[in-house]
């Protein structure tokens, strides 16, 4: 695939990196967009701009480390060289929810409306990423005799016939579970229902892509059916919670 968009000498610029800090302006622009609608106080997320993304970053690197321990228990250097961009999802993800409930708890702020808009944010991110993902043949596919399939020529990929694309799968969830956030977001008052949704949606659609890909995981799996359950148990709290004020 195009995993390399340009290459002289030592610079190299990859498609997956150029695709990652396309989803961190555009997911940016989209969280202050969504921050202004909601009207709520922007200074929060400027006075804590680098806790929040030094933490969720820290927490994916360490449960990254404790995953793959094997890996790095030969040289334990390679623990802090962090621009090999290997995070662990879920990581980042109880990183930025700790993270944010903290710093809300702290300033008064109302969490669910903050991780409302996060998960916009982390949504729209996510869909380049998984693009990002095609394009470097990571996370791979099964093989499939689908009119869709496509043949990799990375050596990371073990399979020569055509594979599912679950990255593209991914993206294209992704989307529609970002359009159906933001017309619920509009629709209702309700802090912290169109996050949860989104998650448990999220989570739902991972689980089902996971059976597809070309070496599937049952930690995946778990942690994907974790957190939907916790996300419609929040969800669930938050609207009755509300119904109730």
């Amino acid at each position: 695939m195009y995993e390399v968009i340009f290459q002289y000498g030592p610079l190299t610029l990859t498609t997956f990196n150029t695709l990652l800090a396309i989803a961190f302006v555009v997911g940016a622009i989209f969280l202050i967009r969504f921050i202004q609608l909601k009207k709520m106080k922007l200074s929060f997320f400027v006075n804590n701009f680098a806790y929040i993304v030094l933490m969720p970053l820290l927490s994916g690197r360490i449960l990254n480390v404790i995953e793959h321990f094997p890996a790095y228990r030969t040289d334990l250097l390679q623990i802090f060289t962090v621009w090999d961009m290997k995070f662990s999802g879920f990581g980042i993800f109880y990183g930025a929810v700790i993270t944010l409930y903290l710093l809300a708890r702290r300033e008064h702020e109302d969490f669910w409306s903050w991780f409302d808009a996060f998960v916009l944010c982390g949504l729209v991110g996510l869909i380049f990423i998984h693009l990002g993902d095609f394009f470097s043949g990571n996370f791979y596919g099964r093989p499939t005799g689908l009119p869709w399939g496509i043949a990799f020529d990375t050596y990371d990929i073990p399979f020569t016939t055509p594979i599912h694309p679950v990255q593209l799968y991914s993206a294209l969830a992704t989307f529609i579970i970002f359009v159906n956030f933001m017309r619920s977001a509009k629709r209702t008052h309700l802090t912290g229902l169109t996050g949860n949704l989104s998650v448990m949606l999220y989570c739902i659609a991972s689980f089902g892509i996971d059976f597809l890909h070309g070496a599937p995981s049952m930690y995946a799996k778990i942690t994907y059916a974790v957190i939907a359950a916790f996300a419609f148990i929040f969800y669930m709290n938050c609207s009755h919670k509300k119904l109730f004020e």
